[in-house]
């Protein structure tokens, strides 16, 4: 009896390829919420389809996300989930935060925060070097991260210029903390292979070069001597030496006399050590001339005169003036001097100084206060929706995040009140505090936000409702503010523990790519001030 044939490897290796992408395709809902927006990049693999990134939207809470999935059974399905899990548990808002992690329906999925107005640096570089300042504050931002991430046993092993991020702002974001390694089934690297990939990226912010041997990201290879390539001042000149011998170092590229970096957190402090710089982007190419002051005039001339007549003439005794006139113009001199000195030192004798009561004696006696920005320990939102409205994002409303934290979308507006009383943000200062004013950024033109706070004695927030909170105080309302920085000053100073900005109406915005038309806006850059 004539045996069967096998089934070619291949043909299997086809139907799982085939039943992959029956499963993951545009327009896909993972979850029930997750929707696949844009394939953004594929993964190589020996076995079957490999995992891929993309674009998604989460219908839930209306914002983009990213997505990185695979098959539940490739041989990376496991380690990814893995990865993704330990990555979550690095708090350092630098990294690009997991949001999600799950095995279902023979797909192993990871959703991670997907940052709106950020490109690649690989994309900064190809317009040239950036700034010294700008570099160097890259590489203190990403050694900062990984020093964090490798306390708590993390390590990235896939750190280059495509895994950096900066959003319109310069601010930094890493993408693939440990998932990126796990995806494309590499080895995971040492703590000292991150510290040598963020003295390359370093190095390529600086230059515009890749140090390495071949090009890379789009950057030609730097120029090589002895094995090495050149420092970055050989490149261009304007890096300062410090700087140069930093980098380096991290790269591990200098003279042997030159110590190695070997730790993120020896960059830190290196880094933090240099001299300080001034970004160039907050120069000005025009410096204000200073109007020169001009000096008080006084009814002096007299003393001008008494030498044009006192003064001889060539003809002999013709120009000379009797004694008694000069008596009599001295005099005016003298009379018009000590009118010219009461009137600028006061009516207290004839001194410069004012009487301490006075306006001009209190300003110099004291500076002005400058006011103190307080630390936010915590934030929570607060509106009818038992306080979920992007709650994953309610930390970039005052950790520095450009992006901010951001309403839901509300298909009835601008005023919201009649159905939710108003959608915010309360922060926890830790313990009450004396608060005189606070300022923050409104995404959107058009929005009125209120401001309140809590009583002093209030030490814990009540549950959730939909109307201002119990014990708050309403202490302004700025009305048609975004679109840029709001300042609020307090009449007063008030001690509290808790601030809440809320929203009580709100700008229409179209529809885009990933957001459905309606009243939406988004709070940034929380600072709370003594």
């Amino acid at each position: 009896m004539a045996s069967l044939a096998e089934k070619p490897a291949g043909d299997s290796e086809n139907s799982d390829r085939a039943r992959f992408d029956q499963r993951v395709h545009v327009g896909v809902r993972l979850a029930g919420r997750y929707r696949l927006e844009r394939e953004l990049h594929r993964f190589s693999s020996g076995e079957g389809p490999g995992p891929q990134a993309w674009v998604g939207f989460d219908e839930l809470l209306n914002r983009e996300v990213g997505v990185d999935l695979i098959a539940s059974g490739h041989p990376r399905a496991a380690a990814m989930a893995e990865a993704a899990r330990n990555a979550a548990t690095v708090p350092d808002v630098r990294f690009v935060q997991v949001l999600d992690v799950a095995d279902e329906n023979g797909l192993v999925y990871v959703v991670t925060e997907w940052v709106t107005d950020a490109s690649a640096l690989t994309q900064r570089l190809a317009r040239g070097p950036l700034s010294v300042p700008l570099a160097t504050r890259i590489a203190r931002e990403l050694s900062v991260a990984m020093a964090e991430a490798h306390a708590c046993e993390m390590r990235h092993g896939a750190l280059d210029p495509d895994k950096v991020l900066l959003t319109s702002t310069n601010q930094v974001k890493i993408l693939g903390l440990c998932l990126e390694t796990a995806m494309s089934g590499a080895q995971m690297a040492s703590p000292t292979d991150d510290v040598r990939a963020i003295g390359a990226i370093w190095y390529a912010a600086l230059t515009g070069r890749w140090p390495g041997e071949d090009p890379a990201f789009g950057l030609a290879a730097a120029p090589r001597s002895h094995g090495k390539p050149f420092t970055p001042a050989q490149i261009r000149a304007a890096i300062p030496k410090a700087v140069d011998q930093l980098v380096e170092q991290a790269l591990e590229a200098g003279d042997s006399e030159v110590p190695v970096i070997e730790s993120a957190k020896t960059l830190t402090s290196s880094i933090a050590a240099l001299p300080r710089m001034r970004d160039e982007s907050e120069t000005t190419d025009v410096i204000p001339r200073p109007v020169p002051r001009r000096a008080p005039v006084y009814p002096v001339a007299a003393p001008t005169a008494v030498q044009q007549l006192a003064a001889p003439s060539r003809g002999g005794t013709a120009g000379r003036v009797p004694r008694g006139v000069l008596a009599v113009i001295l005099g005016v001199v003298v009379v018009i001097g000590a009118v010219a000195a009461f009137q600028l030192g006061g009516r207290n004798g004839g001194s410069s100084t004012p009487p301490p009561n006075s306006p001009q004696a209190r300003s110099g006696s004291s500076a002005p206060v400058t006011p103190q920005q307080l630390s936010i320990a915590n934030a929570s939102i607060w509106d009818s929706d038992h306080g979920q409205d992007d709650v994953q994002r309610v930390q970039q409303s005052y950790n520095g995040s450009s992006e901010g934290w951001i309403t839901t979308t509300f298909k009835d507006g601008p005023d919201i009140t009649s159905f939710r009383k108003g959608t915010g943000v309360i922060f926890d200062l830790g313990s009450a505090q004396n608060v005189g004013k606070l300022t923050f950024t409104v995404g959107v033109p058009g929005a009125t936000v209120e401001v309140w706070t809590a009583d002093a004695g209030l030490t814990s927030l009540p549950s959730v409702q939909n109307s201002a909170p119990p014990g708050f105080a309403k202490q302004a309302t700025k009305t048609g503010v975004g679109g840029g920085e709001v300042d609020v000053a307090f009449t007063t100073t008030v001690k509290t523990r808790y601030v809440m900005v809320w929203f009580t109406s709100l700008p229409h915005q179209d529809a885009g790519q990933y957001n459905i038309a309606g009243f939406r806006d988004s709070l940034a850059n929380v600072k709370i001030f003594s």
